[in-house]
């Protein structure tokens, strides 16, 4: 089979497999982002990882993705950081806590975390920060990626707490181990939780809207009217969602 054909197909098969094996989850999850969406209030995403944080991004100012969405700032965690700084903030004691108590999340507010492995400080913390302050908190990331990994390991915020463990519904991304889907030359290749990620979080925000089909969406920029629609959006949710 050629390489691209190879990963295109399993690259499909866990795309599938979320689609399959969560299709529960992730209406479980819809409704009680729908509920939110139908009394006009938020949704808070936190993508607590060099790469995760870009499944949020990608559906934040999105066409199709509901203007209820709130991106939770946390540059320490994200590249624009730079690559090795963003590995330590992730595995910083607290960092999660702290971006919470920071975000306006308040009692009731579904509160989103998406990090592939499900296992650094920063997931973890802002888990239970969230919980604590009323936040309903959905997690999307793949247990047994780590199940094996040893629990003095540093990429383990907490011995062997995940955050499937602490989030009040999860949801599996079906991430393989390592993160890559191919072997090339002997080496791990083809890169697979930014998509896994992505998807699910579209799949996610697609399904609420199924439950709420009278909430308002991006529309692309690149679309007749578009430009007033949005500035509609804007104007109605800039004083509750700064990012805009």
């Amino acid at each position: 089979m050629p390489l691209l054909t190879e990963y295109a197909a399993r690259l499909t098969q866990a795309i599938n497999a979320v689609a399959r094996d969560e299709a529960d989850a992730i209406d479980r999850a819809a409704a009680v982002l729908a509920e939110q969406l139908r009394r006009d209030g938020l949704i808070y995403l936190y993508g607590p990882g060099a790469h995760s944080a870009i499944a949020v991004q990608d559906v934040f100012y999105r066409a199709g993705c509901p203007a209820n969405v709130v991106p939770v700032s946390d540059t320490s965690t994200t590249l624009a950081a730079g690559a090795l700084a963003s590995t330590q903030a992730e595995r910083a004691d607290n960092h999660g806590a702290a971006v919470v108590a920071a975000s306006g999340v308040t009692a009731g507010d579904p509160f989103v975390i998406i990090n592939a492995f499900g296992i650094n400080a920063a997931a973890l913390s802002a888990a239970r920060a969230a919980r604590t302050l009323g936040a309903y908190v959905i997690g999307l990331s793949t247990p047994a990626t780590t199940a094996d990994l040893p629990i003095n390991h540093p990429a383990r915020g907490d011995g062997l707490s995940t955050l499937a463990d602490l989030a009040d519904l999860h949801i599996n991304t079906h991430v393989p181990i390592g993160d890559t889907l191919l072997a090339v030359a002997g080496q791990p290749a083809g890169g697979a939780s930014t998509v896994l990620n992505s998807f699910t979080l579209h799949a996610l925000l697609t399904t609420a809207l199924a439950h709420s089909p009278t909430t308002q969406v991006w529309r692309s920029t690149y679309t007749p009217d578009a430009d007033i629609h949005n500035a509609h959006l804007a104007a109605h949710f800039r004083p509750r969602i700064p990012a805009l």
